[in-house]
């Protein structure tokens, strides 16, 4: 026989008995976990787990779609969710799209956000950004939005730009799926030509 022979054969073989020991070992285990009965003997618990009453479901890059009251689809996406309730759902770096009966798109983008999904009102906060399809932008550190009803407002400072111009304003209200919006307090507005 030669030296290649026999190291195949010796390979051959000790790859059965390390099988043969991995399979006695995972015997061993079950035998041992399931024979916890006495006082003084070997075993395996599992108490040292931390028990909580406060469990709360996590989701990664969640994806919640329906409908408002007039049957327009809208869609709100989060890189996290976590579940506070049986109704409400607080969210990181938010973004949230709708089109209007006009087909004109509008979308809300934030750092965090709560969701209820029974009424259909959602808290955006930490930098919300909104766009509205014919080019315009505002921006503003929180808004109330009804997805139900279409409306929206702010009661921080809120500015904006767009194809007719910038402005500044202290608070907003957004009606009507967005055909009227109402800015309040200081505003400054600038017209382009």
């Amino acid at each position: 026989m030669t030296a290649m022979a026999r190291y195949t054969r010796f390979v051959a073989l000790f790859k059965r008995s390390l099988m043969l020991l991995v399979l006695a070992m995972i015997g061993v285990v079950v035998w041992v976990a399931s024979d916890n009965t006495g006082d003084n003997k070997a075993r395996i618990v599992f108490s040292n787990i931390a028990k909580s009453a406060n469990l709360q479901n996590i989701m990664l890059h969640p994806h919640y779609q329906g409908v408002d009251a007039r049957n327009r689809p809208f869609t709100v996406i989060a890189d996290k969710a976590t579940q506070l309730d049986k109704d409400n759902v607080d969210m990181q770096t938010v973004r949230a799209d709708m089109i209007l009966n006009d087909g004109v798109w509008v979308a809300l983008n934030s750092g965090t956000g709560l969701l209820n999904t029974l009424t259909k009102q959602l808290q955006l906060h930490d930098h919300v950004d909104m766009f509205y399809g014919e080019g315009y932008e505002f921006r503003t550190d929180h808004a109330n939005v009804d997805i139900q009803k279409g409306s929206a407002y702010g009661d921080s400072a809120v500015e904006g730009q767009g194809p007719t111009g910038t402005l500044k304003a202290d608070s907003f209200t957004i009606e009507q799926h967005g055909k009227l919006i109402h800015f309040k307090g200081s505003v400054k507005m600038t017209l382009y030509r």
